[in-house]
């Protein structure tokens, strides 16, 4: 074989080692606080002998609490970098649940819950490994944060029924002290690894080669591909394009109706004629079957509009959620409906993504804060309306078929939805290449 081609042969370009770490950081995050939520309701009331709306207040806000925190994360992170403040959020999401464990009545969960743990989540984890992606992709960025998705549901397929285990076996407080201790020994120590951007390591997005238009085309290699950056919009500037704000209507919807809907899906999944244990497992099985459809929503994004990929998927979400709000029951419902909101929820990269490759990464992360803010009301008080509505009335079916028509709504206002053009604001500057140690451009 020909040396010269083992020594040119094209490595695993830098930036999808950022995805696997940030990934795995997530994944243990999430196992704990985003995707094992749904987990802790039924206990967590048992435990602290709380009304069903009452627990759905605390985690409803839990989950609506990252739209407050969105401006201040997004201010954070474009000031100190994604690093820093993923170090912030460990200590204080694990310190949080070690703090949890000794707590003894629902409110002082719920200060601890609210004030330290969900708090930590949002601004070390959900806005600054956004970011991180951001900044690493352009061509390849809704596969990228697919990816990046995909990867982080591993440790929550496997651990959150083993969560179910540990609180069925040794209680609540145990749990929270284990979950605190695992945070605090993994994430630390992987979070020194991070790269806040490919100029920092001396490549560009997507690994491309760096120069201005002329010297990519007069390259001698035809296969290497030039690197322009994308369009940066001010905040101000990307705030008067009506896309963002099309895309503001269309995330809130897609959110609200999740949100409402996810909190409470394992007493949901019961009410349609299975019990607890197999909804734990059923729950497990849509974060499983998740994962792969990221991977497919991802190569589908990069190569077509990602309007009309979240419209698709907003249906597929519509057409689940009016399957838990009919009168069918039996497994092989809630298995159909596994696999329809599998589809919706691995739009979500896809979501963030076209928000990137719209306005660029000068201000991604704020205008995501802005985005998150102003779902924040609805987020908050659908999951409230649900459980109230169960407490009243013993049942899901009127709140189901509510969220089943603002799930539709999400579909036909991504649908309408437009890239803004970029004339309306001033061409970004070039990307000037800055002698930097790190990975070469291959690396």
């Amino acid at each position: 074989m020909n040396l010269s081609v083992l020594i040119n042969r094209p490595q695993i370009f830098y930036g999808w080692w950022m995805v696997a770490l940030c990934a795995i950081i997530a994944s243990i995050n999430k196992t704990a606080v985003n995707k094992g939520f749904p987990v802790f309701i039924l206990p967590v009331q048992a435990y602290f002998g709380a009304s069903f709306a009452t627990v759905s207040f605390i985690f409803s806000l839990a989950r609506s609490e990252s739209g407050p925190t969105g401006p201040l994360a997004g201010w954070a992170v474009d000031r100190f970098g994604s690093r820093i403040m993923v170090f912030i959020g460990t200590i204080m999401t694990g310190g949080g649940f070690l703090i949890l464990g000794q707590t003894r009545s629902i409110w002082s969960f719920a200060l601890i819950y609210l004030g330290v743990i969900t708090i930590g989540s949002n601004i070390g984890f959900s806005y600054p490994l956004a970011t991180l992606l951001n900044n690493w992709f352009y061509r390849q960025k809704a596969m990228a944060m697919s990816v990046f998705q995909s990867i982080d549901s591993v440790f929550p397929v496997v651990l959150v029924p083993v969560i179910f285990i540990v609180i069925t076996k040794w209680g609540l407080d145990t749990t929270f002290n284990l979950i605190g201790v695992v945070l605090l020994v993994t994430i630390l120590p992987l979070a020194f690894f991070i790269k806040n951007t490919p100029e920092s390591c001396g490549l560009t997005m997507d690994g491309d080669a760096p120069g201005a238009y002329e010297s990519a085309s007069s390259s001698s290699s035809g296969s290497q591909r030039k690197w322009l950056p994308p369009t940066d919009y001010g905040l101000k500037a990307a705030m008067r394009t009506p896309a963002y704000w099309v895309l503001v209507l269309g995330t809130a919807f897609r959110l609200v109706a999740k949100a409402a809907v996810m909190l409470h899906i394992i007493p949901i999944m019961i009410s349609k004629g299975v019990d607890q244990q197999a909804a734990v497992l059923l729950f497990s099985l849509l974060l499983f079957t998740a994962m792969p459809m990221f991977l497919v929503i991802g190569w589908l994004a990069d190569r077509f509009p990602k309007n009309w990929v979240l419209m698709v998927a907003a249906v597929a979400g519509t057409a689940a959620f009016a399957l838990l709000a009919s009168p069918f029951e039996g497994l092989g419902i809630i298995l159909l409906f596994v696999f329809l909101f599998s589809i919706a929820e691995a739009s979500a990269p896809t979501n963030w993504a076209a928000l990137g490759e719209y306005f660029g990464r000068k201000t991604f992360t704020q205008l995501r804060g802005f985005v998150q803010f102003a779902n924040f009301p609805g987020v908050l008080l659908a999951p409230v309306f649900v459980g109230w509505w169960f407490d009243v009335h013993g049942n899901y079916t009127f709140p189901l078929w509510i969220f089943t028509a603002v799930f539709g709504l999400s579909a036909l206002t991504f649908g309408i939805m437009r890239r803004p053009l970029a004339e309306t604001v001033e061409p970004p500057v070039e990307f000037i290449e800055e002698p930097a140690s790190g990975p070469s451009s291959t690396a």
